[in-house]
């Protein structure tokens, strides 16, 4: 993909701004639509020979998106999203909509998101200790990589809020979609879920990014217990974990890349 790469770079560095030309009434929050990503990144791209082709197919039965990126050269790269099950054509219309937008973002690397805190959308609750969701690390051994100091939380922010917002910065994973799986839950806000529900959120942020950048599903999946779920159990902080392996699949990409 050496001629997708480089024009996709070049093309980059060319996107317009884009414009958060979109309210959400219930969150009085600001965020660009579809319309408004694709306006300002389509003419750089045609530029450079490259075209975003979005499609929906039934895989292994279940609707997934497929967003696909052509250069003239005929390399592509794709991104697979899984669709939720709906009956109801307008709200699966609306979830299609929003799984479009996040793909888009996600395989071009941009945001249409205001960044703030709104997974901690529920009354603010008294702090209490943070707790890890790591086992204690024996004596005689030692993490993969130097732990991070732990930040300050302030007082108005759950630790499982924060844990959740930290992981969604570095991902880049969109707010609404959070904000979707969460109400799949019965619930609107992070500090509701037990620390396995979290782990399954992070591991579900964690898996998104990583779509686009393995051969199969399973390797990512391998690549992330590997490097995120076992790094943990032995101590490794959570946030370094993720770092690491984001890292390192970038390197594996820019290595395959080159060959």
């Amino acid at each position: 993909m050496q001629e997708l790469i480089k024009a996709l770079i070049k093309a980059k560095a060319e996107f317009n701004p884009i414009q958060k030309d979109g309210t959400n009434p219930h969150y009085k929050r600001k965020y660009a639509t579809l319309d408004a990503v694709l306006d300002a990144v389509t003419p750089a791209l045609g530029k450079h020979g490259l075209v975003i082709i979005q499609t929906t197919e039934i895989f292994e039965s279940k609707t997934v998106l497929r967003t696909h990126i052509f250069h003239e050269s005929g390399e592509n790269i794709t991104s697979t999203y899984p669709l939720p099950e709906v009956g109801d054509s307008q709200k699966f219309g609306a979830a299609l909509t929003y799984a479009r937008r996040y793909a888009v973002c996600a395989i071009l690397s941009v945001t249409a998101d205001e960044d703030n805190d709104a997974e901690g959308i529920a009354t603010p609750k008294k702090v209490e200790q943070p707790q890890n969701n790591i086992r204690p690390r024996k004596d005689n051994q030692h993490s993969l990589i130097e732990p991070t100091k732990q930040a300050v939380i302030p007082a108005s922010i759950d630790p499982k809020d924060l844990r959740v917002k930290e992981v969604r910065t570095l991902l880049n994973y969109p707010l609404d979609l959070v904000k979707e799986w969460l109400h799949s839950r019965n619930v609107t806000s992070p500090s509701e879920l037990d620390t396995t529900k979290i782990d399954e959120l992070v591991k579900t942020m964690c898996l998104a990014w990583a779509d686009n950048k393995f051969g199969h599903a399973n390797h990512a999946v391998n690549s992330y217990q590997k490097h995120v779920v076992d790094a943990a159990v032995r101590g490794v902080p959570e946030m370094s974990a993720i770092q690491y392996w984001v890292n390192h699949v970038l390197e594996e990409n820019l290595v395959e890349v080159g060959r």
